[in-house]
């Protein structure tokens, strides 16, 4: 039996599943074997029945950030307490609810939607919201917690509606103004960002990001 599954396209993403035989060293081999592969993929990383330690979790990420041309968008998981330590280290994870302790659904949502939103078109979130697509102009994003987009940001966000803190990533960012904590940022039509970055954090908004050209 293999112990790794890689599942979806470059296009719309590409998902690793990892089972509860999870190995860090076998994980990172794997994952350069492939790094060709998965280049220029939109990339989680799934794991099932199986806690992970915080030095696993850390090393992990450190070695995600030297992959080249790969946008890791964060974990799937049926174990609460990873889903946890992925908020420890501010890291999208979405909770398989369905799995979790006694089947119930956790009471903070997490929701990946696996699409480009059109214009007109509005998602909504308790909780924390990936988008693996583009936000175009006219579509609209709201949700409780953090907003994570694996594509361009063109439309309008809102995020971290009720709460102190929160942030909004996206690898591409157009749009004329976002909202995060009821913190409003505006931005010229010409400007065009790259690794885009948000976030509002003891009531101070802070943007971070790396500029592209018009």
């Amino acid at each position: 039996m293999e112990e790794f599954k890689l599942r979806g396209t470059n296009v719309i993403g590409i998902e690793l599943i990892v089972g509860e035989n999870f190995n860090l060293q076998k994980v990172k081999s794997f994952l350069k074997e492939k790094e060709q592969l998965l280049k220029g993929a939109r990339f989680i990383i799934s794991v099932e029945n199986r806690e992970l330690k915080e030095e696993e979790l850390e090393e992990l990420l450190e070695f995600l950030k030297g992959l080249s041309g790969i946008t890791f968008c964060g974990f799937k998981t049926n174990v609460k307490a990873n889903r946890e330590l992925c908020i420890k280290f501010n890291v999208p994870c979405d909770l398989l609810t369905e799995k979790s302790e006694g089947g119930r659904a956790s009471t903070e949502e997490v929701k990946i939607v696996r699409k480009t939103l059109r214009s007109g078109e509005k998602v909504t979130s308790t909780g924390d919201l990936i988008i693996m697509g583009d936000v175009n102009p006219g579509a609209e994003v709201e949700a409780g917690g953090n907003v994570y987009v694996m594509g361009s940001v063109r439309g309008f966000v809102r995020a971290g509606i009720g709460k102190r803190e929160g942030e909004v990533r996206a690898v591409y960012f157009e749009a004329p103004r976002l909202e995060i904590c009821g913190k409003t940022a505006e931005f010229e039509r010409k400007e065009h960002y790259i690794n885009f970055r948000a976030k509002v954090k003891e009531g101070k908004l802070k943007i971070d990001h790396l500029k592209r050209g018009a």
